[in-house]
This record gives structure tokens, C-alpha cells and sequence, in this order.
């Protein structure tokens, strides 16, 4: 299997990725990390080859203020 480098946004977005932008493949949360500045960072896998991503998202309590 190919090496796959994380792919990580470097501003909160207030969406998180659904599709895998290698394979298109499904994405499944592993873990959620708080963050700076009112944001979350979310670790999630490909299903269908095994990437990591890593998005950055602003945490539901900064979206309410």
C-alpha cells in the first residue's frame, strides 16, 4: 500500500469531510481532539484505503457565540 501523507487544513472550516479526496471512499471519525481558539481537531480514516485525514473545525461552542 502507497505511502498517504495526512491532509490538514490549516483554518477551522464549520464542515467536516464525509469523502475521502484520495479514493472517494467513506470517512469514519477515530478520534476528536480539542483544539485552539475554538476549535476541534478530527482524526478520521478512509474505509476504503486506510488514509488518515486530520480536519480542522471550529467546535460547536465558538458557532453559538
Amino acid at each position: 500500500m502507497p505511502q498517504i501523507e495526512p491532509l490538514v487544513p490549516t483554518e477551522p472550516t464549520t464542515t467536516i469531510r464525509s469523502e475521502c479526496p484520495e479514493c472517494k471512499g467513506r470517512l469514519a471519525v477515530l478520534r476528536v481532539i480539542g483544539g485552539r481558539k475554538a476549535s476541534e481537531y478530527w482524526a478520521l480514516r478512509c474505509t476504503g484505503c486506510g488514509a488518515i485525514h486530520l480536519d480542522v473545525v471550529k467546535s460547536a461552542s465558538a458557532m453559538t457565540h
